[in-house]
């Protein structure tokens, strides 16, 4: 117990203000207050499916350019006698390592357009974006965490996803909830949090200039 100086109650050892007088004991420091947390539903389920689905078609592009980039530098291979003839043939195999560096470069990809911006092509072109759990911007923490956790979320055609939607106010997938995310529409965002295009326009080219070049591995892998 300690005595406040000014009317002498006895308070407990933790007591920060007096409850007898409301003086507040010198050199206390109350506690912080919690994190603020955002009040508005987070983005739903079909609208974050069409986001995916943008994305997807991204991916087409992607395999465009890193079958260009990729037949290119496969024909200086064989030119200069790195890989032997006969090469064509073993596109059409199955690899498991030129199958990690597929996920590997869709996994930058949404790592650093959500990790910079919050927003890949998909999120943006839908309105929406990827947020702390207090409206702030995204980190590159939880969206390696969401973006990691999309592989379970995305099971059953996404029911994994929904189901924990379905359960949380805030509208938050198993990623969202392990990542400390939210997937907000961009008018819920206060404005002060709001990230310019610049910061889109850099997690979007090093996102998809990653992708693209894992997918060149992949496919420069199943050759050599």
């Amino acid at each position: 117990m300690k005595a406040c100086g000014y009317c002498g109650g006895q308070n407990p050892d933790e007591a920060f203000h007096c409850s007898g007088c409301g003086k507040e004991f010198e050199n206390s420091t109350p506690p912080a207050p919690p994190p603020a947390q955002v009040s508005v539903a987070g983005a739903g389920f079909g609208i974050r499916v069409l986001a995916r689905l943008i994305d997807m078609v991204l991916g087409l592009g992607v395999g465009f350019a890193a079958g260009f980039i990729g037949g290119i530098i496969l024909l200086i291979l064989a030119k200069t006698g790195v890989i032997e003839p006969g090469w064509r043939k073993n596109l059409g195999g199955f690899s498991f390592t030129a199958l990690a560096f597929a996920f590997l470069g869709n996994i930058l990809y949404h790592f650093f357009c959500e990790g910079i911006h919050g927003a890949t092509l998909g999120k943006l072109c839908c309105g929406i974006r990827v947020v702390r759990m207090d409206g702030g911007p995204s980190t590159f923490k939880g969206a390696l965490i969401r973006t990691l956790a999309y592989y379970i979320d995305g099971l059953f055609f996404g029911l994994v996803a929904l189901n924990s939607m379905n359960k949380s106010p805030l509208n938050q997938r198993y990623g969202d909830v392990w990542g400390k995310t939210l997937v907000l529409k961009n008018d819920d965002i206060a404005p002060e949090w709001q990230r310019s295009s610049m910061h889109f326009i850099l997690g979007f080219f090093l996102g998809f200039c990653c992708w693209v070049m894992a997918m060149v591995a992949s496919l420069v892998l199943k050759v050599i």
